[in-house]
């Protein structure tokens, strides 16, 4: 069962905070309609900048704004704003503590049937590394309405990893707590093992979760919508009570949360196994976006049999 539509959120979402807040600019990638800046464009055509296919102008244009005064959102799709502008990014935001809003349309293998040109399994590691740069990884439509409010809120660089595509998970999420720097429990199984997530990956966790407990197998799933600044603390809470800790991510093995976590565990002298699923380094498989997270093993049914395989001790 299907979602709204994360886009569609974001782009009601900005549309909203626009009317409210006259400083707020789009800024499009050849994206004001796949990306969700359609309506906000048509409305405020006076604050909405088209710069084509080209990410560095567009990074460029949005710090120069930024030092005038003005929000600017930027969209464009994932791997070519995070790589191909990473040097403006960097420079022009991070170091310059620009008010700067970059939003990447489809992170991980949510773009799966253009090729491995559009995906973006190394971005999270790249923005990381930003400095001042606050990261936010959402992975339905209420995190991004979220996301974008908070970001709106900082006076400084905030990067939105903003999905496609959003499944509604076994368990629903009932009474939801989120909140700008802190990790989310969604499923609190005990101390036998612990899962931590975020993104799209959230869902197929939470699933995973589910499967389990069926088969008398208890999982926590935490999910961190906030990757920079991390959650460390409820990272040490349930790492130094679980038997086995786990790491689900849509993203190469390096530099995203899985290398985030072990540095953690390392830094706080927690000794707990470890074990991170996620896309191998260099996937190129082309195909449908639910056939490859099973092929890579990171779906909610695919999980739920890794899982119990590393428990089973096989």
């Amino acid at each position: 069962m299907c979602l709204r539509d994360p886009r569609k959120a974001f782009e009601a979402k900005l549309l909203e905070l626009g009317k409210d807040n006259e400083a707020i600019v789009a800024i499009s990638c050849d994206s004001a309609s796949g990306g969700g800046l359609g309506a906000f464009f048509q409305a405020y055509p006076n604050r909405s900048v088209e710069v084509g296919i080209s990410e560095q102008t567009a990074v460029g244009i949005s710090a120069a704004m930024a030092r005038q005064g003005f929000i600017p959102v930027v969209v464009a799709i994932d791997p070519f704003l995070t790589m191909r502008a990473y040097e403006q990014i960097r420079d022009d935001v991070g170091y310059m503590h620009t008010n700067v809003k970059l939003v990447a349309s489809g992170g991980g293998l949510a773009y799966s049937t253009l090729g491995s040109t559009h995906m973006a399994l190394e971005d999270v590691a790249l923005m990381r590394t930003v400095p001042n740069l606050v990261v936010l990884c959402p992975g339905d439509a209420d995190e991004v309405e979220f996301c974008l409010e908070e970001a709106i809120k900082i006076d400084g660089p905030v990067f939105i990893r903003m999905p496609r595509q959003a499944k509604e998970p076994p368990a629903k999420r009932t009474q939801r707590k989120m909140e700008l720097g802190r990790g989310e429990v969604l499923v609190d199984g005990g101390v036998a093992a612990a899962l931590f997530t975020y993104g799209p990956s959230t869902a197929e966790a939470v699933e995973a979760a589910e499967i389990l407990r069926e088969q008398g197998v208890s999982m926590s799933v935490i999910n961190f919508t906030t990757l920079k600044p991390l959650d460390e603390e409820l990272i040490r809470h349930y790492a130094s009570s679980a038997k086995k800790v786990f790491v689900l991510e849509e993203h190469a093995p390096n530099g995203g949360l899985g290398s985030a976590v072990a540095d953690v565990l390392a830094r706080s002298g927690i000794s707990v196994p470890l074990k991170v699923f996620c896309v191998p380094e260099g996937a190129k498989q082309t195909g449908p976006y639910e056939a490859l997270l099973n092929y890579y093993g990171i779906s909610g049914s695919a999980v739920a049999r890794r899982v119990m395989s590393v428990l089973s001790g096989d």
